[in-house]
This record gives structure tokens, sequence and C-alpha cells, in this order.
């Protein structure tokens, strides 16, 4: 099974989403939903953590708003009602509500159909559940031949080490945000929406080869940076330099948003960065 970015995903493709990071997941499922949209594809969004009202604010806040009504290209359920109606999971009927989905989006006019779902439904108590897997290996092979593309999401936190493995064997193909270093003190990343940066924990001048690259890639990739560091807690000034001279390096027609809070934004600012052009240095909650 191959491992992909999230931009990477074309129709055909069926694949795995497991995180531990709620941000990092909604991130992700922003950017299969902007994909989509912007490819003219119909986008449905199945729901289990958060409400379908929750997510639909998350995903507004983002720049993609579904319309009241349900109608138009977004379109987001509670995944509960879709899967296990009257508590009940038939991998059959889901299988088919799903084809019907496909069917719809290309008789409306839909360059095509992408699904993500929430799979944290599957913990709730109900029948059929041992039919899940079966359900998700169907799914691999009806969509290699269909133009539609899935995502189904799974929580590390929620579900057991067996069941993550099972769930990743079922799919043709992973999907992860970019990382540039992953430890259970720091994590740095590549953000999709809005194109940027995520560093989460503590950095220090030993993180700073990864913050250097990071942040390099994403002077090479966008016009608009975002930095996200609202879930930084610490940050030395070896990288806090880090981030100032990728400010120093940016282009006339570049722009970067630094989010941070508490410390990390006191050695930001007394470093100048909010004096270099281009530059936006936000205080912001932690997690905000």
């Amino acid at each position: 099974m191959s491992g992909t970015s999230v931009e990477d995903l074309r129709p055909g493709d069926h694949a795995c989403l497991t995180f531990s990071d709620s941000d990092e997941r909604l991130d992700i499922v922003a950017a299969f939903v902007r994909d989509g949209l912007r490819a003219g594809e119909k986008v449905v969004c199945l729901t289990e953590s958060l409400s379908p009202s929750a997510l639909a604010e998350e995903l507004t806040s983002r720049g993609f708003a579904p319309q009241a009504d349900g109608t138009g290209p977004l379109h987001i359920l509670g995944a509960g009602e879709f899967f296990v109606p009257e508590g009940e999971f038939d991998s059959g009927r889901a299988i088919g509500a799903l084809r019907a989905q496909i069917e719809l989006a290309d008789r409306t006019g839909y360059h095509g159909l992408r699904v993500t779902s929430d799979m944290c439904w599957a913990l709730r108590p109900f029948n059929g559940a041992a039919r899940l897997m079966e359900y998700e290996s169907q799914l691999t092979r009806i969509l290699a031949q269909e133009n539609a593309t899935a995502v189904c999401q799974y929580d590390r936190q929620c579900f057991d080490t067996v069941t993550l493995a099972t769930a990743a064997e079922a799919h043709g193909a992973t999907v992860a945000a970019i990382t540039y270093h992953d430890d259970p003190m720091l994590r740095i990343c590549r953000q999709h929406v809005p194109t940027g940066v995520r560093v989460a924990g503590e950095i220090d001048y030993r993180a700073a080869e990864p913050l250097t690259r990071a942040m390099t890639e994403a002077l090479a990739l966008d016009d608009h940076i975002d930095v996200n560091l609202t879930r930084l807690v610490f940050l030395d000034t070896v990288a806090a330099g880090v981030i100032v001279q990728s400010a120093v390096g940016l282009t006339s027609a570049q722009r970067m948003t630094v989010r941070c809070a508490g410390m990390p934004y006191k050695i930001l600012s007394a470093l100048g960065l909010r004096d270099i052009a281009g530059v936006t240095l936000m205080a912001v909650a932690h997690g905000d």
C-alpha cells in the first residue's frame, strides 16, 4: 500500500487517514474538500466526532461554505444516520448508498464524487460491526472502477491497533500530512488550508534543520504562507531566528502570517518579526 499526500489523490483512490491531532485531521479534510470543489466534483462529508453544523463552521472558516438548504457541491451529513440507520450496519446497503451518490453526481453534471467519512461512527453499539472491513474492501474495489474518491478517517486515540492495521490494509492508499519532524515533544508538518507550516509542542536549536526545511519548502510552494504556532508552548531564539530569516527571504509578491501565543509571540516580537515587510504577526489564544 502506498503513502500519499492529500493533493495527490485521484479518482478511483480509496485512502485511509489515521490521525491523533484533530486540527491536522481537519486540515487534511479541508484540503480534500478544496481540491474536489476546484475540480468541479460533488463533495460529501460524513461526520461523527463533530456535528454537521460544527463541521460546516470549520469548513466555512477555511473558505468552503455549504449551502444551508443542502444543495450545491458541498454536502455534510451525520455519519451515523448514513451508515447505521436504526442501529444496524449493512455493508451492502452502505455500498448501495454510495453508488447512488456517484450516479447522482454524474446525473447532475459534476465531474466526479468525493466522499470523506469520520469512522468514529463504528464505535457506537450496533449490529453488523463485524462487516465493517468487508465494506472497506468492497469500497476499494468499486472505487477503482468509478469516477469517485474516498478518504476514511480513523482516530488513533479511539480505535485499537488491530483495527487500525486492518483498516489500513483494506484501503488502497494511506494519506497524511507531510511531516518534517515528529516525536513526543515536537511535531512540524505542512499545513494545507491555509497553506503553510504547523509547529506544535516545544522547539529549540536541535530542530532548526527540519524547521528550516519546512519553511523553505513553504516559501517555494506558496505566495501566502501561514505559520501556525498556536499549539507551540516553547520556542528558543535559534528556532525563532529560523522563522525570522525565512520572513526576510519573502519576495515582494509573498506574504506571511505567523499565529502564536504567550512566550513564542514575545520572542518573535522582540526579534522584530512584525517589522518585516509582508509579515503579519498575530497574537491568539492557544489552539485557536
